[in-house]
């Protein structure tokens, strides 16, 4: 049985900078926030989402101050997780939209009916003109999926296995 001068020697001794156990721990833990969140995209069967899905990373670092876990995905996640209301620009003031949309038609394989006269480019361009606008003026529908993961896969249940492995390392 330890005593509580054992605990105070072992805790004097417990560098936590230097414990990769900690880190191992927050990976974990946010190794599973990734999986929620991929798991919530897969479930709002969002078409825009797919590239999204697969690009999500985590990357723990270790500041003086203790640990961080970032989760970085592609900007337009936000999109997703919120939707977008209807704006009183024209997809003439916002090039950026329609061009993201214009690489996501290729990226996804989207067919478009090409003519003699227009060049698959041309109707890429058409077809991302076309649902911009419709963005503009109508907006889009919030499918969250980063909101609901946190509520899944709490900071509650990261604060709960760190505080065991400490108390486990301080009693051994």
């Amino acid at each position: 049985m330890a005593t509580l001068e054992d605990i105070g020697k072992n805790f004097s001794d417990f560098q936590p900078q230097g414990d990769d156990g900690i880190v191992r721990i927050v990976q974990n833990w946010g190794n599973e926030l990734i999986k929620q969140i991929q798991n919530n995209l897969r479930a709002n069967n969002s078409k825009a989402s797919g590239n999204l899905m697969q690009q999500i990373q985590g990357d723990v670092t270790t500041p003086p101050t203790g640990y961080n876990l970032s989760i970085k995905m592609l900007d337009y996640y936000k999109w997703i997780e919120e939707g977008r209301p209807p704006t009183k620009t024209s997809t003439k003031s916002n090039p950026s939209l329609q061009k993201s949309i214009e690489e996501w038609i290729v990226n996804k394989g989207i067919q478009t009916r090409t003519t003699k006269n227009q060049s698959r480019e041309a109707t890429v361009k058409s077809l991302a003109y076309v649902i911009a606008r419709k963005i503009h003026q109508k907006g889009t529908k919030a499918k969250p999926f980063l909101s609901p993961a946190l509520n899944k896969v709490t900071t509650e249940v990261l604060a709960q296995r760190i505080s065991k492995y400490i108390v486990e390392t301080l009693t051994t």
